[in-house]
């Protein structure tokens, strides 16, 4: 072997792209892109060029589209969620969306807060407004007039979107578990009594926003959670914009603390309770501004439109839908009492709770589910098994309960 290849052969082999053992294997030695020598079973062929695979691998990428291998220079990266996506070659980014460089598929926009705006740009959804005549985002609020055909919702003085001021925390300490409300609204603004904006915050410490996806949302104090001053003071002062008008977008977020829990420690010290919430608003499950997601991808995702959104000191539960009278949101205020207090810690263990007259979680729950119950139930196993990886259909315990539902009949 002459002395400058047998210097490659060693330099190669110091280098770690040929190993010690190239020789069982002299017909698929080759030569990479950058002289070296190496086996072409420890490489990967570009357009007729070597590259090592682990030492070379900052170099390329798999082309998830085409499924082949490509020059990383040559690559885009597509986003299909938050934290998701995949490398596809330069020449296929016209099938995608572009925000600011970066590439995304419709569900990437989704995840990552983008919208395709009327004119097919996009922006982020939180700086836009959706439109309910055409099914479409616009830069300026759509406008709706009353009745005689005069009057438009938007010249009424609200805070712009995240504008407004912090809502005050009612708490004595700020250890305390907590709740706040998020109610949206449609039609004219509701100020309780108060003659503008100022005067309904300064009065109830409340914050009225307008809002991209409704007319217009009200943002509660923090509440200290178990305080009777909810029901019995706080809400009574808001009953006016609780009751008023809904919009067919509107939802009742619900912010929950309990320190000293982080937001997914409080996930999953509520989680036997979540399919039975869940269940009971089953429509905004399907929305995109509420996603149902598994509780894995609800912790990875961090979606602003999940279900369940997870704060580093909070949970937000979105799934509520509208709020249509005061009695709405204190079965809310009551439900998450229930939920945080925890005595039961398992889903079967709530299920069977519920539909137990002799708790105060089924007390609660016969308020609203009386002649209802199996509809609930069904509803409520799907829940589980859909998003919770729970499937309790042929436990026994709920065998014997659908038979007494079906008998009219709830547990003992």
């Amino acid at each position: 072997m002459e002395q400058s290849l047998l210097s490659l052969v060693r330099l190669s082999i110091e280098q770690g792209y040929l190993p010690l053992y190239w020789h069982d294997s002299k017909n698929e030695v080759v030569k990479t892109f950058n002289g070296m020598l190496s086996l072409s079973s420890e490489c990967v062929c570009i357009a007729g060029t070597w590259y090592h695979d682990t030492i070379n691998i900052e170099l390329f990428v798999y082309d998830e589209v085409d499924k082949r291998h490509i020059l990383m220079e040559q690559s885009i990266y597509v986003f299909t969620g938050r934290h998701s996506g995949f490398f596809t070659h330069n020449d296929n980014e016209f099938d995608y969306f572009v925000y600011r460089s970066r590439y995304y598929t419709l569900e990437g926009l989704r995840d990552n807060d983008l919208v395709v705006m009327v004119d097919e740009t996009i922006e982020r959804h939180e700086d836009v407004y959706y439109w309910h005549s055409d099914n479409a985002y616009h830069y300026t609020p759509e406008t709706y007039e009353d009745e005689e055909g005069s009057d438009d919702y938007n010249d009424y003085d609200i805070w712009e979107y995240h504008d407004g001021p912090c809502p005050p925390d009612y708490r004595k300490g700020g250890n305390e578990p907590a709740i706040g409300f998020e109610i949206e609204k449609g039609g004219p603004p509701a100020f309780c009594g108060h003659d503008d904006k100022e005067g309904l915050f300064k009065h109830t410490g409340c914050v009225m926003e307008a809002d991209g996806t409704v007319d217009w949302e009200l943002k509660t104090p923090i509440y200290p959670l178990y305080s009777n001053r909810i029901e019995s003071e706080w809400l009574p002062q808001i009953k006016e914009a609780i009751n008023a008008k809904n919009h067919r977008n509107a939802g009742g977020h619900i912010h929950l603390s309990k320190y000293p829990k982080t937001g997914v420690q409080l996930f999953d010290y509520c989680r036997p309770y979540f399919p039975l919430f869940m269940a009971m608003y089953p429509k905004r499950l399907e929305t995109d501004y509420c996603q149902g997601k598994t509780e894995l991808r609800l912790k990875k995702d961090e979606d602003k439109h999940q279900a369940i959104k997870i704060w580093d000191d909070r949970i937000e539960l979105r799934f509520p839908a509208k709020v249509f009278n005061m009695q709405a949101i204190v079965f809310r205020l009551k439900f998450c009492r229930i939920m945080l207090d925890r005595e039961h810690n398992s889903i079967l263990s709530v299920i069977l709770a519920a539909f137990d007259p002799s708790t105060n979680l089924g007390q609660l729950v016969l308020e609203v589910y009386a002649g209802k119950e199996k509809v609930l139930l069904d509803r409520i196993l799907k829940v589980s098994k859909k998003y919770f990886n729970t499937v309790l259909e042929n436990e026994k315990h709920i065998v014997h309960l659908i038979s007494n539902l079906k008998r009219k009949v709830l547990c003992a």
